[in-house]
């Protein structure tokens, strides 16, 4: 079975992928920030060092490019060696290695970060993304559509940018951004399309939600709270949130555009990440039957409850973005566990989930490679496919599913 994963490694390696979820902002962002050996350990890193009991007033001085960089190291390295060994790590020695020649230890610091330093150049994103990764596009949630933004990134707008969260200031701003004047809830719905027409025009692709549980108001319930609101006067904002929220979910999907959601885990210490439950998602997938949902992060850890939304609501597509550098043996289990229930043209394979540390991008694709190609090799060794549907399938899940849920021309 080894000899065939290496296989079918070999092959992915050859494949064009769509990179399905990422939060990186435009390369000449990246490029203007200082770098070095500690970029590669923000993000998700950080609640492993948190975890391991790094303060967060250590972890902002080991974030300060200002700082003296060995005593930094002195400061980091006893966490590294506690945390050096989990998947969020691998992914940083993984970048380390591709794109500077060197793993990471107390000889290799000072290198690894003045190699960073020549490299941070305009280019960065095209030898990581494409060179690197033959990434084709990155579909990127950095909160904004910026005019600079890089060839490599289609954008994703937050669902929130819509229903202005059912703040009155936020309504208020999106209504005068498109010259209507609001006076009810039919007036915000041509509002909304407005929007999301002009989202549309430049290149935006979906909307990210969360699987929080919403209510479901009645429109005069709902109608009520929202002339309150524009009036000035006392109002329940949860019941105006979540009517518009639900208008909006509908407005997407008319609109021919992508829901995605974050679903299960969430990505800092301190969280109650029972409140993002998968399950929250089955009430909006069955009322929004017209629009098509993105479930992002397998519902880690309730990958066999995203098993069952996959299987039985047309409308759910399962999105492994995240998923491999939380945990490889966990993803590996989902994804055999989904092949078994799931029909493989709703299932993505990849999202590298990254900002600033663009680098690591390729280690989270190395390592989701490893993931595919375990659980294929395992199905053609059981003899329930052949190489060349382990192949097609793996293809599937790195680049055709996410090109047609988000429609992209590549």
């Amino acid at each position: 079975m080894f000899a065939l994963k290496q296989q079918l490694i070999e092959a992915m390696a050859e494949m064009p992928v769509i990179d399905a979820h990422e939060h990186l902002p435009p390369e000449a962002q990246r490029v203007a920030q200082d770098v070095d050996l500690f970029t590669l350990f923000g993000h998700y890193t950080q609640t492993d060092l948190e975890s391991a009991g790094m303060t967060q007033e250590q972890y902002d001085w080991l974030q300060d490019p200002s700082q003296d960089l060995d005593e930094r190291w002195e400061l980091f390295e006893p966490f590294y060696q506690r945390i050096r060994h989990t998947s969020y790590t691998r992914a940083a020695r993984l970048a380390a290695q591709r794109f500077y020649g060197l793993d990471i230890s107390r000889e290799t610091y000072a290198g690894i970060t003045a190699r960073m330093k020549q490299a941070n150049v305009p280019g960065i994103y095209r030898r990581v993304l494409a060179d690197g990764c033959n990434i084709r596009v990155a579909l990127t949630q950095n909160g904004a559509v910026q005019d600079d933004s890089h060839e490599f990134l289609t954008p994703l707008r937050p669902l929130a940018s819509l229903t202005g969260g059912g703040g009155r200031d936020a309504v208020v701003a999106n209504a005068q951004a498109t010259d209507i004047f609001v006076t009810g809830l039919d007036d915000y719905d041509r509002v909304m399309q407005s929007l999301i027409a002009r989202d549309a025009d430049r290149g935006v692709v979906g909307y990210k939600t969360t699987s929080v549980a919403i209510g479901d108001p009645d429109r005069s319930s709902a109608a009520r709270e929202f002339a309150a609101m524009l009036q000035g006067g006392e109002y329940d904002g949860a019941i105006v949130a979540d009517w518009l929220t639900h208008r909006a979910l509908d407005l997407v999907g008319d609109a021919g555009m992508t829901v995605a959601a974050h679903c299960g885990i969430i990505w800092d210490n301190w969280n109650n990440f029972y409140a993002l439950h998968p399950r929250h998602m089955v009430p909006k997938l069955l009322a929004h039957r017209n629009t098509q949902f993105d479930l992002y992060h397998a519902g880690i850890p309730w990958t066999g409850d995203m098993a069952v939304i996959g299987k039985e609501l047309p409308n759910a597509w399962l999105n492994m973005c995240w998923c491999h550098i939380i945990s490889q043996r966990m993803s590996v289990a989902a994804l055999d566990e989904w092949l078994d229930m799931v029909p493989a043209g709703k299932i993505i394979g990849f999202g590298g989930d990254y900002s600033k540390p663009v680098e690591k991008v390729y280690g989270h694709l190395v390592m989701a490679r490893e993931d595919i190609a375990e659980v294929l090799a395992g199905r053609v060794e059981r003899g329930t496919m052949d190489r060349d549907e382990a192949v097609e399938t793996a293809r599937m899940m790195l680049f055709d599913n996410p090109r047609d849920l988000y429609g992209l021309e590549v």
